[in-house]
């Protein structure tokens, strides 16, 4: 099974990093990042800030919609070009396939964040001639906040189609980045019914907004390591939970 396992997430890596979307935005994210780090009107404080949040934004950005991109359509295509019905003529497993369709295109997204993410920190050797723990953890927690919008793609994409699953995927995670702001506000104003259903959204919507360390990285503020492990618990949760409905709903379609 390791076996299959690794030969379909290869297959699926070598897909994602052809594909013109993930070098479009590896590449733009890159120059921003640079330009960012190199022009200077302001002080190196100030300068140093900029990097940061500059920095963050766009390995989040360029990570968070080349995996809504990659994994929105994988299934799809592989459904409408009959690519998957020589895969699972062979002794391998629906989840085995889907799982490898994931791992695979999140490679690849990683790499590209990889390679922006080894920029922001040489930027800040060469501004800070140091760089933090922090600015390590809130690139990690980042992967995982991808990792977690690329599974809700997975899922959303075993019910509707590319165009579907990708507005699905950016609207519920707009919702998710504002729950925190406004869900648990608007549900104290309201009572009975509203204030449940609220609530009941509130719930099932991911907190993306709790993997974010940016602020504390540009203002050099303390992060408890205890809420680190409580926030990576709670993606990983919420990441399995996505795939393993996800390999439900795969199963009981006929293909």
């Amino acid at each position: 099974m390791l076996r299959s396992l690794f030969a379909l997430v290869k297959l699926s890596f070598l897909e994602a990093v052809r594909r013109q979307i993930l070098h479009v935005m590896v590449l733009l994210s890159l120059v921003v990042i640079a330009v960012a780090g190199t022009v200077s009107f302001f002080d190196l404080g100030v300068q140093v800030k900029i990097v940061k949040d500059t920095g963050m934004v766009m390995i989040l950005l360029a990570g968070s919609l080349s995996v809504v991109f990659l994994l929105g359509g994988a299934l799809f295509h592989d459904v409408e070009q009959r690519i998957v019905y020589p895969v699972l003529a062979r002794p391998i497993s629906r989840g085995l396939y889907l799982v490898a369709r994931y791992i695979g295109a999140l490679l690849a997204v990683y790499a590209g964040m990889t390679l922006m993410a080894i920029t922001l920190i040489l930027l800040l050797w060469a501004h800070l001639h140091y760089v933090s723990v922090l600015a390590v953890v809130a690139v990690i927690f980042t992967y995982l906040e991808v990792a977690l919008v690329g599974a809700l793609a997975l899922l959303l994409s075993t019910f509707f189609t590319p165009a579907m699953t990708a507005t699905l995927t950016l609207f519920l995670y707009l919702l998710g980045s504002l729950k925190m702001g406004y869900l648990h506000h608007l549900a104290e104003r309201n009572t009975g019914f509203a204030k449940w259903a609220i609530t009941a959204v509130g719930v099932v919507l991911p907190n993306v907004e709790a993997f974010r360390f940016k602020d504390a990285l540009v203002h050099d503020l303390s992060v408890p390591t205890s809420y680190l492990v409580l926030v990576a618990i709670y993606g990983l949760c919420y990441l399995a939970t996505c795939v393993a409905l996800s390999i439900w709903n795969f199963g009981r379609r006929e293909v």
